[in-house]
């Protein structure tokens, strides 16, 4: 019977050295595979951040228009919907990857610049600082859980210049630019009480000094 009780007391014994181990390595590896999720849950949302400002990017260059008409501001989300063609849309975008969900958007911001050319101000262009209509700022906002929210910028600019042919002057000055299509209207300096577009249509003729 001695034998026996202290066999049963030795197992015990074991059993609970066991379950200590057991907790003891789980306090340290819990951890380490929390930072592991989190550390590819990041890499996930810096992934399709990226994919959202690439396609940012794609639209603008495609018709610069799509930005360029948006609504300015952190306040104003978009996101883009990848069917044929790209489109925006307006909102937050929900992307699940696993069983993951991630949040994007981006947002656009002006630009203005000094008399250096140099960006100074973004969004709003106090004087003497003029507004750069060919550049915006892209910002694209990401978050992945449990609450972690992050952001990436980028400078576009309308690198891609188009053309239109005009033949019809007829309808004098008075068309400030930029247009993103024809008319009978054209833009005027100080030569404009020299310039003739009644006599012959079609044609721009400037007046001698």
């Amino acid at each position: 019977m001695t034998s026996r009780g202290q066999s049963l007391i030795e197992v015990l014994i074991a059993v609970t050295v066991g379950v200590l181990m057991i907790g003891v390595v789980i306090t340290f590896i819990a951890p380490v595979l929390r930072s592991d999720t989190h550390t590819s849950r990041a890499q996930t949302a810096a992934s399709l951040s990226k994919e959202l400002l690439d396609n940012v990017r794609v639209i603008s260059e495609a018709n610069w228009h799509n930005i360029d008409g948006l609504t300015f501001g952190s306040s104003s989300r978009y996101y883009i919907a990848t069917t044929t063609p790209f489109s925006v849309v307006i909102g937050t975008e929900s992307v699940s990857v696993g069983t993951t969900t991630y949040k994007r958007y981006f947002y656009i911001d002006n630009v203005c610049r000094d008399s250096s050319d140099r960006v100074t101000v973004v969004q709003s262009c106090i004087s003497p600082n003029k507004n750069d209509p060919s550049t915006k700022k892209v910002t694209v906002v990401y978050t992945w859980p449990p609450a972690s929210t992050s952001s990436i910028s980028q400078y576009l600019t309308r690198s891609q210049n188009r053309f239109f042919i005009q033949t019809d002057w007829s309808g004098g000055p008075g068309s400030e630019g930029p247009v993103t299509s024809t008319g009978s209207r054209f833009s005027t300096s100080s030569l404009s009480p020299r310039i003739d577009y009644t006599s012959s249509t079609g044609s721009i003729i400037i007046q001698g000094f």
